[in-house]
C-alpha cells in the first residue's frame, strides 16, 4: 500500500464498533484490545481495511483490563483477545483452555517503550539502592513486576526487600512528584509527557531476554477449532499489520491517535513499540520461565503448550 492510499484511509474516519463487509461475504469476528501501542495492531488492520480485504467483518471492543479480556473470551462474548504473556500462563495453568494465535508487541533490548523511572532528582542509582524502596506498577503478579523484580536481582540489590504496589499507568507520574513511590514502572506515552521531571533508572526488560513477547492474541481451543478459516484470516491479517506497522510508524501513529485520544505529534515522537509478525516459542518461553520463578505459576513449561495446533 502507498503512502497517499494510506492517508486516505486515515481520513475515512472509520467506527470503532465495526468495520464494513461485502454482502454475504464476511465472518463476523469480535476482538477486544486495549487502546495503547503495543496492542494497536487491530485498529491498524481495521483503519487499513485488511480485515475488509481477508474477508472478516470485524468489531472491536476497547477493554482496559486485562482480567476482563480473558473471561470475556472464555464466556464467548467475545472471539479474540488480547493479553500479556504471564497472564496467560497463569490462565494455562489454571486449566483455562487459552491458545495464541498471533503475535503482538516485542520488546528487544534497548528499546526505550518501557522504563523504570524515578523523578530527576532521586539519590537511587543501582539495584541495591531500591533496598527498602518502594516501586508502583500497572499491576502486581505480572510483567510489570516481575521484570523490575529480575533486574533488581541481577544487578545487586535484592527485590525481596522492595515493596511493589498497584498503581494506574497514568496516575505513576504524579506518585512519584508526590512521593508515594520511590520509582515508578512506566510505559509510553507517560515517559515522555513526564520526561521533565524525571530520568530512566533502569531498562528492566532488557533483563527477561534480547527479544521477547510482550503480548499476543488468543482465544479458546474449542473456538479456534471450530473456526480454524477465520483464525488463519486472522493470522495472516496480523502478519501484514505488523509489517506495515514496523515500517510506518508516522502512519501508525495517526490510527492510533483517533483510538487513544493522544496528541499526535506526541505519538510521533514517543518511543514506539516493535510489533512481532507471528509467534514464537523462543520469544515466549523467557517471560513463562519468568513468571514461574517469582510465584505467578508453580512451574514453567514449554511454550509450545500455550501456541495454537489446529486439530
Amino acid at each position: 500500500m502507498n503512502r497517499q492510499h494510506a492517508l486516505g484511509l486515515l481520513g475515512a474516519g472509520l467506527a470503532a464498533s465495526a468495520v464494513g463487509s461485502p454482502a454475504g461475504a464476511a465472518a463476523p469476528l469480535r476482538i477486544a484490545t486495549l487502546p495503547i501501542d503495543g496492542t494497536a495492531l487491530a485498529y491498524y488492520a481495521k483503519d487499513l481495511n485488511y480485515f475488509q480485504d481477508a474477508g472478516l467483518d470485524v468489531a472491536i471492543q476497547n477493554i482496559s483490563n486485562g482480567a476482563v479480556i480473558t473471561s470475556s473470551v472464555l464466556s464467548n462474548s467475545i472471539d479474540i483477545g488480547w493479553s500479556n504473556i504471564t497472564s496467560l500462563a497463569a490462565a494455562y495453568t489454571r486449566g483455562l483452555s487459552v491458545v495464541i494465535i498471533a503475535a503482538g508487541g516485542i520488546h528487544t533490548t534497548g528499546s526505550l517503550a518501557t522504563q523504570l523511572m524515578v523523578l530527576k532528582e532521586s539519590p537511587l542509582h543501582t539495584a541495591s539502592d531500591l533496598t527498602g524502596k518502594v516501586i508502583g506498577v500497572t499491576g502486581l503478579a505480572n510483567i510489570a513486576q516481575y521484570a523490575p523484580e529480575l533486574w533488581i536481582d541481577k544487578n545487586g540489590g535484592k527485590s525481596s526487600t522492595v515493596k511493589f504496589i498497584e498503581v494506574p499507568l497514568p496516575e505513576i507520574p504524579a506518585a512519584l512528584q508526590q512521593g508515594r513511590i520511590d520509582a515508578g514502572w512506566l510505559a509510553e506515552p507517560f515517559i515522555t509527557t513526564s520526561a521533565s521531571f524525571t530520568r530512566t533508572f533502569a531498562t528492566c526488560f532488557d533483563a527477561v531476554a534480547p527479544r521477547w513477547m510482550l503480548g499476543a492474541w488468543f482465544t479458546t481451543t474449542a473456538w479456534a477449532n471450530a473456526h480454524r478459516d477465520v483464525v488463519d484470516a486472522f493470522r495472516a491479517v496480523m502478519t501484514k499489520t505488523a509489517t506495515w506497522a514496523n515500517a510506518n510508524p508516522q502512519l501508525s501513529a495517526l490510527i492510533l491517535a483517533k483510538y487513544s485520544n493522544l496528541d499526535p505529534n506526541l505519538l510521533k515522537s514517543m518511543h514506539r513499540i516493535t510489533y512481532g509478525t507471528r509467534p514464537e516459542a523462543a520469544q515466549i518461553q523467557p517471560v513463562i520461565d519468568l513468571t514461574a520463578r517469582y510465584g505467578a505459576i508453580s512451574a514453567s513449561f514449554p511454550a509450545q503448550q500455550l501456541m495454537y495446533v489446529p486439530q
